[in-house]
């Protein structure tokens, strides 16, 4: 007796479930490895408006980490990147990092943000920008578990970088944003670090416009 292939393969629907259930399971595990987090930056110039930028630029990084340095400060770095077919110069990153003084006494705690807590960097091919807070909220649940949970509301002073100028202007914007971080302060501080490249180290008094990457 032939038996014809139609009736031992699976149909096409069934099929398209399995994979469908198998990139969700993947791509949970990954969060759970990694954490995540979805941030929303909108300008606040009132100068001039462009006429075909998006209104409010969204990123979700897929990358979350925190830990607690030596002075017991809380630590938050997060990374979105997506690679390109045209090359390394045309890659986006989008990193940005928290630092605030002192540990929740429970669960959770609210703090204010100032010059010092958050560092941005995004690189979308030949465009960059940084971003360092001036004011705002942050606040954190669930320490001590696993993931730490977080959201985030605060001003910030942009920057934009220029072969001829270097880094440049004075442009205001408004970052809010959630996060689900894992503990993990070998790969945070790495994005940390680079949130600080040039002249955004927390500490740092230079001012002389530093070439991205360097």
């Amino acid at each position: 007796m032939v038996i014809s292939h139609s009736t031992i393969d699976p149909p096409q629907a069934e099929q398209s479930t399995i994979l469908a259930f198998l990139g969700l399971l993947f791509s949970i595990i990954v969060s759970g490895c990694t954490g995540h987090a979805e941030v929303n930056i909108v300008p606040l110039g009132t100068k001039r408006i462009d006429t075909t930028a998006p209104l409010i630029v969204r990123v979700s990084p897929d990358e979350c980490y925190f830990w607690v340095n030596e002075q017991e400060e809380l630590c938050v770095a997060m990374r979105n990147s997506s690679r390109s077919i045209l090359g390394k110069r045309f890659e986006k990153e989008f990193l940005l990092s928290l630092v605030a003084k002192g540990l929740p006494a429970g669960s959770g705690r609210e703090y204010r943000m100032d010059r010092r807590t958050a560092r941005v960097r995004h690189d979308a091919g030949y465009g960059h920008t940084r971003s360092a807070s001036l004011s705002g909220i942050f606040a954190v649940w669930n320490y001590r578990r696993n993931q730490l949970r977080g959201r985030f509301r605060f001003t910030a002073k942009e920057q934009s970088y220029s072969v001829l100028s270097g880094w440049s202007g004075n442009n205001a914007v408004l970052l809010v944003g959630e996060f689900a971080a894992v503990a993990d302060r070998a790969a945070g501080e790495k994005l940390l670090a680079r949130t600080e490249d040039g002249a955004m180290s927390r500490t740092t008094t230079q001012t002389t416009p530093v070439k991205p990457g360097s």
